[in-house]
């Protein structure tokens, strides 16, 4: 197995589904992913799992995450967050995997919390979860 350049900045979209592929890979359990990067797109050595979540996430817990994530990255070096929603089943993003990504995407962009990127850990690998597939969940507009 090839070794992953922890230097290598992750710019696009491709390399951070690499990145999270190689990391995590196929779902084993239901549970989300907290990745980080700083001001140059190059992720940090912490990864942050948390498998005690509903399905899908609720707005109020989604508001909880959020504001604990921008006190926890408050004078640190990271710049942007990547949520990874790991969960068996296929790669199609169900409802409740859009509602708990809208809910976290809104949370976080109200409480200042840059997202990078969210991704979804299935049976058969990773992919993107575009916020064209979520943001038809949320009644108000996209930022």
């Amino acid at each position: 197995m090839d070794t992953i350049d922890k230097d290598e900045p992750l710019i696009t979209d491709t390399a951070i589904n690499d990145r999270v592929a190689r990391l995590i890979g196929r779902a084993c359990r239901a549970q989300l992913w907290l990745l980080f990067l700083d001001e140059r797109s190059v992720m940090l050595p912490t990864l942050m799992p948390n498998d005690e979540l509903p399905s899908p996430l609720d707005a109020e817990l989604a508001e909880g995450i959020a504001s604990m994530l921008r006190q926890a990255i408050a004078g640190t070096p990271i710049e942007s967050v990547i949520l990874v929603w790991e969960r068996p089943g296929g790669p199609i993003a169900t409802t409740e995997d859009k509602q708990s990504a809208a809910a976290l995407a809104w949370a976080c962009a109200d409480e200042g919390v840059p997202v990078r990127a969210q991704l979804i850990s299935h049976d058969f690998g990773v992919r993107t979860l575009g916020a064209e597939e979520f943001t038809d969940v949320l009644d108000v507009p996209v930022l």
